[in-house]
């Protein structure tokens, strides 16, 4: 292994290589003097004009990433650059291509950048840092009008003439985008863009125009302001994950003298959604400036509120149940109110047991108003105490006791959660008429056991399911017309089917009666259309049939993370990847706690191939909580497709173990076992799965797929076929494998069929329509 100065004389011996071999190229027109800086893709040399007498900076490209880019490439976009005339961008004098070497001048700029003067004093004095962010804005705002995208805006690109800010770099981002599809520049390593800065859609490898610039600016004056970057992690994967779930504290919170108009526009700039920053550099602008149409006041930033768990007063711990129950039944019906921001049920129990401030949790959670309360059971009778909190105004807005027959806690719910609809009318306008928590059942025994069974079933090992079907079917014994828990029945099915725990088919049918059931009854046409939409992708039905039922899930279950999953996981399935990557945004925005809404949005990428952003996924649900089945199990199959295939193995030991060695997880490590050549452990182990009579077409493909005999593969692919065992397990397992399939002359037309890809059916074969 070479030394570290051994590694540095190799360096020098380089550098000085280079140039003397670029002096000899540009002796005509400049003078090599020595060089200034060096990057991952570029080194920079100060330099002579000979025909100009002036010092000049002329930046080269590092050899491997020339031949890359090609001339052709980089002088055309560097010629649209050079077109840029701004006070604020840094001017281009020349570019070209000198003895297979591509370079472009710039002017020597005699000054700090903005990362010198964070470096050299910290955080900047507010007016500096809004003067500096606001010249940056106006020369976004221009290239973007020309049709230049920066792509890599950050404080070592910004640099300080006379204390004005000049951008630097212009011209070359756009030529790398267009390399990067290459295998040659991927394998390279070369990133484009700064992680720190890099906005959601950039950091997903979607298309991007100059929204996410002004991502990037947000940032940096977050970073100006406050001394560090919003994402801020241990690994470049740990800060790219970051910003799908993580809302940075706000700068007025951190730096008392930051003005509210600029904290908030930084909030705005740092949105998820490019759809909800600002449209250009120069609304950024006004912003700054304070210009109240620029950026919405805080009664345009909406009401919302967090429901803490209730605390179980009750002298039995087991009625934690009920405490629970009855703050997810509050939450549920908060969510139905039109204009009122609820921050996910996941998300706000992720502070259960947690002795944490109000504004800490208010401010985690991106909410002003916090709700919390108690709840104590003793026989027939039950007394709630609750309080509303605006934590922003740090008063206590209301408080109310109830102590009442336990026949009466619905109204109870009702009760609480049109207080708090009373509460915000005043000061926000909410108003509601009709009843927001209307009684379920009649007999509060069977509402018991479903909130028993709910609970069970959001643990979703095997044990846990099937103790949560067997409470929701007492549930309907004592009541056959109790909705919900027919819609609980429908969940558990899918949960025991899509994990392999009953049989898929058997799982499939007794959820189909408990959605006729629904329907029967008079269900909401929001939760019918969640329901149905939800078991159509884990139990395998034609999933470009679901397109309608996913747009009602989402327009009436717009609070519920659940709508925005399967929206997710249906838009990657269909290849759609801008309103894939909307849904995540607003799963990740609305459930930014939550392991499994983490695990949830990893899967979505997945679909699409999208490894990295997959495994920054799971990795940020492991680190919430490091036993997250879906994520140990959705990242061991994303780094055995990245061919980390030790790693891949550990995480699916670990599966196996968190899911209590259920068929899936014992699956998967076979599968993952076989790629890596483990193939006396993974005959081993499919063997044991084959003993469990689950009925999974899948697990057949799972096997041939890889088995190198296509007799056996075409006849498992008729099997899949048959049974249509098209579920999100199929898509989250040997997807990649079926795609290689696609144009297959024998198996083509059978993978075809499958319902993952009954949308391709005659469209052409590519990677975008998986």
């Amino acid at each position: 292994m070479m030394g570290k100065h051994a590694r540095e004389r190799t360096d020098a011996v380089t550098t000085s290589a280079t140039m003397r071999q670029l002096g000899v190229a540009l002796a005509d027109r400049y003078r090599i003097e020595r060089e200034l800086g060096a990057g991952g893709m570029a080194t920079v040399y100060l330099a002579h004009d000979l025909k100009h007498d002036r010092d000049v900076a002329i930046k080269v490209m590092h050899p491997e990433i020339a031949q890359t880019l090609g001339a052709e490439r980089f002088l055309r976009e560097i010629q649209l650059a050079a077109k840029l005339s701004h006070p604020h961008i840094l001017a281009l004098f020349d570019s070209g291509e000198a003895d297979g070497a591509l370079y472009y001048v710039m002017p020597r700029v005699e000054g700090q950048s903005v990362r010198d003067r964070l470096e050299a004093g910290g955080p900047l004095p507010v007016e500096e840092a809004v003067r500096i962010a606001s010249e940056v804005a106006g020369a976004l705002d221009y290239a973007h009008r020309h049709d230049v995208v920066h792509r890599d805006i950050k404080p070592e690109n910004i640099l300080l003439h006379e204390g004005h800010a000049v951008v630097a770099d212009f011209g070359i981002g756009k030529a790398i985008a267009a390399a990067s599809a290459s295998a040659t520049f991927t394998q390279l390593g070369v990133a484009i863009g700064t992680p720190a800065y890099m906005s959601p859609e950039q950091a997903a490898g979607d298309a991007i125009d100059g929204r996410s610039d002004l991502f990037a600016l947000g940032c940096t004056l977050y970073e100006m302001l406050t001394g560090e970057p919003p994402f801020t992690g241990p690994s470049v994967q740990a800060v790219i994950a970051k910003r799908f779930h993580h809302v940075p504290p706000a700068i007025s919170t951190t730096r008392a003298t930051v003005p509210m108009a600029v904290s908030r526009t930084v909030e705005k700039l740092l949105e998820k959604v490019p759809h909800d920053r600002f449209t250009s550099g120069a609304h950024v602008v006004r912003a700054l400036r304070g210009d109240a149409d620029a950026v919405p006041a805080e009664r345009r930033e909406g009401p919302s509120i967090a429901v803490l768990p209730f605390t179980n007063m009750s002298a039995d711990a087991d009625n934690e149940f009920f405490s629970d129950g009855i703050t997810d039944d509050i939450t549920g019906a908060l969510t139905r109110v039109k204009g009122l921001k609820v921050a996910a049920r996941a998300s706000a129990f992720a502070f259960k047991g947690r002795e944490s401030e109000l504004a800490t949790i208010a401010e985690q959670l991106r909410v002003r108003h916090v709700l919390s309360g108690s709840v104590r059971r003793a026989g027939a009778r039950v007394r709630v105490t609750a309080q509303l909190t605006d934590v922003k105004g740090g008063a206590q807005e209301w408080s109310e006791k109830y102590d009442r027959n336990l026949d009466d806690i619905f109204a109870i719910q009702d009760e609480i959660a049109r207080s708090i609809v009373g509460e915000l009318e005043g000061v926000l306008g909410l108003k509601v008429a009709s009843a927001l928590v209307e009684r379920p059942t009649q007999d509060i025994a069977a509402y018991e056991l479903f909130l028993r069974g709910r609970e069970s079933v959001r643990r979703r090992s095997p044990s846990a399911v099937h103790t949560g079907l067997e409470h929701f079917q007492r549930a309907l014994a004592r009541d056959p017309r109790f909705v919900a828990a027919w819609q609980g029945l429908a969940e558990a099915q899918a949960a025991l089917g899509v994990y392999g725990y009953e049989p898929m088919m058997a799982c499939r049918a007794r959820a189909d009666e408990a959605l006729a059931q629904m329907k029967a009854l008079g269900a909401q046409p929001g939760d019918l259309a969640l329901c149905r939409g939800m078991t159509s992708l884990y139990l395998g039905r034609d999933w470009p049939s679901m397109g309608a039922d996913v747009a009602i899930a989402v327009e009436q279950n717009g609070g519920s993370s659940l709508a925005h999953v399967v929206a997710g996981l249906w838009h990657g399935a269909m290849g759609n990847a801008a309103p894939r990557t909307a849904a995540v945004s607003r799963l990740l925005a609305s459930d930014p706690l939550s392991p499994w809404a983490q695990t949830m949005a990893g899967h979505c990428y997945y679909f699409t191939a999208d490894y990295a952003e997959a495994l920054a996924c799971h990795n940020a649900a492991l680190a919430l909580d490091a036993n997250t089945l879906n994520a140990l199990w959705g990242s061991g199959l994303v780094l055995c497709h990245m061919g980390r295939t030790r790693e891949a193995i550990e995480r699916m030991r670990r599966a196996v173990a968190a899911g209590e060695r259920g068929p899936t997880t014992v699956a998967l490590l076979s599968y993952v076992l076989f790629i890596a050549g483990e193939l006396d452990e993974a005959r081993a182990l499919g063997d044991e799965v084959s003993h469990i009579q689950m009925n999974h077409a899948y697990w057949e493909l799972l096997f041939e797929v890889r088995s190198g005999d296509d007799d056996r593969l075409e006849a498992a692919l008729s099997r899949a076929v048959e049974r249509q065992a098209g579920c999100v397990s199929l898509g989250t397992t040997v997807l990649p494998d079926l795609l290689q399939l696609l144009d297959h002359p024998r198996h083509g037309p059978r993978v075809r069929q499958l319902s993952v890809f009954a949308h391709l059916a005659g469209a052409p074969v590519g990677r975008s329509g998986a």
